[in-house]
C-alpha cells in the first residue's frame, strides 16, 4: 500500500509540475475532439483553449466553430447557402493552430475575396493529423459539401503514410477502392494520452532510442521514398490508394457542381512529389511561386525554428497567391499591385500583431471604422491576445 501510494503520488508531482513549469505537451494532451465510425477523430465544435506562439511563446486561443472549423466566425445555413463557398482542406500546415486565426492563409484571402462585392466564405477544414484519406471524408461527410464551389486539397509529403498508418481504404482484387472502419482505439490509450506524463515518457525513450522505438519504419519509409524517388512494395500499394482518392474526390466534387485543385506546400519535398499527380489535376505549386518572386527561397526562412510550419509572412504570400489565381478562375475584375497592397495593410492593420515586412501603420490611411469591421468579422467569437 505504501508502494502504491507512493508512486501515485509522485505521478502527480510530476503531471503537475509538467503542466505548470514545462507545458509544452498542452496541446497533445488537452486538446478536444470527438471519436469518428469513419473518420478516426473529428473537431469538436464549439471548443476552445489557449496555445503558445512557437516564436514570441504568447498564448493564443484556439477556437472551432460551430461547424468545428478552426476559425474564429460562426458560418449559418443561410451564410453558406447564400455565398460562394472555398473550402480548403489538409493538416497541421492549414489548420494553423500555432498561429492566431487571423494570420492564416485563409483569412486574409477571404478579405481580398469579398472585396470585389461578391459574397464570398473561405472554409478552414485542415486538421493537425489529417492525410488524403480523412481529409475525402472530411469533405464527403460535411453537411454543407454541396454548397462547396471550390475545393481546395492542401497536400503535404506525409499524406501517404497516413493512408498506410490508418488503414481506412484498401484496393480489393478487382483493383477497386475499398473503405475500411475505423478502428476504434482502446480506452485505457485515451485516458493515458490525456496526461502530460505520458508524452514526456515517450520522448524520453525515442530520445534515449533515437526516435526508433515508437516509429514505424515501414510508415517512415514510405514517407522518405516518395520525396527522394526510391521504390517499395508499400509505397506502390499507398500511391494505387493515392490516386483512386484522388480521382473519388475530384469526381464527387464535380458531380455537386464544384471544381477540385491540389495546392502544394511551398516546400521542396512536396515539389519533388509533384509526380503523383496525374496530368488532369489542376496543380497550384506554391514551391514554384516562391522560388520565382524570392532570391535564394529556402523554406526555413518561412517557418519557425524548431517546429517547421510556417509562418505569418508564409500565409501572408500564400494569401497573395492563391487570391491571383482565384482572380481568373472567379471571373473577378483583376486589381493593381498597389491596390493589392493597399487592402492587405487594412486587414492585417485590423488586429495588433504581426504585419508584413514594408508596410507601415503610416503607409496607408484606412478609416478606423473599416478596421472595426474587420477584426469584428474575423475574430467575432473569441478574442485572441498577443
Amino acid at each position: 500500500m505504501l508502494l502504491l501510494v507512493s508512486l501515485v503520488v509522485s505521478f502527480a508531482v510530476v503531471e503537475l509540475s509538467l503542466r505548470i513549469f514545462y507545458p509544452v505537451y498542452a496541446y497533445a494532451a488537452e486538446s478536444q475532439y470527438d471519436r469518428s465510425t469513419s473518420r478516426i477523430w473529428v473537431r469538436s465544435r464549439n471548443s476552445s483553449y489557449e496555445r503558445q506562439h512557437p516564436k514570441t511563446g504568447k498564448s493564443h486561443l484556439v477556437y472551432h466553430n460551430n461547424l468545428a472549423l478552426r476559425q474564429h466566425r460562426n458560418f449559418d445555413d443561410q451564410a453558406i447557402t447564400s455565398a460562394i463557398n472555398l473550402g480548403f482542406f489538409g493538416d497541421s500546415f492549414l489548420e494553423n493552430l500555432r498561429l492566431p486565426s487571423p494570420y492564416s492563409f485563409n483569412e486574409p484571402l477571404d478579405y481580398l475575396l469579398n472585396t470585389h462585392g461578391k459574397n464570398v466564405n473561405v472554409l478552414n477544414f485542415g486538421i493537425d493529423g489529417y492525410g488524403t484519406d480523412q481529409a475525402f471524408l472530411y469533405y464527403r461527410d460535411f453537411e454543407y459539401s454541396g454548397e462547396l464551389d471550390y475545393v481546395f486539397y492542401v497536400f503535404c509529403a506525409n499524406d501517404l503514410r497516413n493512408i498506410y498508418e490508418n488503414d481506412l481504404f484498401s484496393i480489393n482484387a478487382d483493383h477497386e477502392l475499398v473503405q475500411n472502419q475505423a478502428q476504434n482505439t482502446p480506452r485505457w490509450a485515451r485516458l493515458l494520452s490525456r496526461f502530460h506524463t505520458t508524452y514526456a515518457i515517450v520522448d524520453f525513450f525515442n530520445e534515449y532510442s533515437h526516435g526508433k522505438r515508437f516509429h514505424d519504419e515501414r510508415a517512415n519509409f514510405i514517407e522518405h521514398a516518395i520525396i527522394t524517388g526510391l521504390e517499395s512494395e508499400d509505397l506502390e500499394k499507398n500511391i494505387t490508394i493515392f490516386i483512386s482518392l484522388l480521382h473519388l474526390w475530384k469526381q464527387t466534387v464535380e458531380e455537386n457542381g464544384g471544381v477540385f485543385s491540389v495546392v502544394l506546400l511551398p516546400r521542396l519535398d512536396e515539389h519533388n512529389a509533384r509526380y503523383l499527380f496525374p496530368e488532369e489535376f489542376h496543380v497550384i505549386n506554391l514551391y514554384e511561386k516562391f522560388r520565382e518572386d524570392i532570391a535564394d527561397y529556402k523554406f526555413q526562412d518561412w517557418s519557425f525554428e524548431n517546429d517547421g510550419h510556417w509562418n505569418e509572412a508564409a500565409n501572408q504570400l500564400v494569401a497573395t497567391y492563391l487570391y491571383r489565381e482565384l482572380e481568373e478562375k472567379m471571373g473577378l475584375q483583376p486589381i493593381s499591385s498597389d491596390k493589392l497592397k493597399k487592402e492587405t495593410f487594412t486587414y492585417y492593420s485590423s488586429f495588433e500583431g504581426w504585419m508584413p515586412d514594408g508596410y507601415l501603420l503610416s503607409e496607408v490611411e484606412v478609416d478606423s471604422r473599416k478596421r472595426e469591421e474587420v477584426k469584428s468579422k474575423y475574430n467575432s467569437i473569441a478574442k485572441d491576445t498577443h
